[in-house]
């Protein structure tokens, strides 16, 4: 057995939930309004069939507000929609949303694990 593309896993996931925001594994440049970066930053094999996948999501909008609207709709998905995503079989929150300004730019960040199950 392999382990699935967590990456594209939750790209995919993600896509599907914020229309038609730009999404990516790396900053933008240059960066549109609204992005949305999810990345794989760390987990670790349970066994040969389950690993734990660290994804940290990062949403740049144009406001404070319309940033953090559209990670509160990112996280909801990821705690509520996650049987969505194929071979995925728990989540858990590792931090919430929070503020994390880049530069004069208006960003949340948040990071979950992911309970993924290999490919057959």
């Amino acid at each position: 057995m392999r382990f699935a593309d967590a990456e594209s896993l939750v790209l995919t996931f993600i896509k599907a939930h914020i229309g038609s925001t730009e999404i990516g594994t790396k900053v933008a440049n240059p960066l549109p309004t609204k992005y949305v970066r999810a990345w794989v930053n760390g987990g670790s094999a349970s066994n040969r069939v389950l690993e734990r996948v660290q994804i940290t999501v990062d949403v740049w909008a144009g406001s404070t507000v319309d940033a953090s609207d559209l990670i509160g709709d990112i996280r909801h998905a990821f705690l509520n929609e996650y049987t969505q995503m194929p071979l995925v079989r728990g989540v858990e929150e590792i931090t919430r949303p929070y503020f994390n300004p880049d530069g004069d730019k208006d960003r949340y960040r948040f990071t979950v694990a992911l309970m993924v199950r290999a490919k057959r």
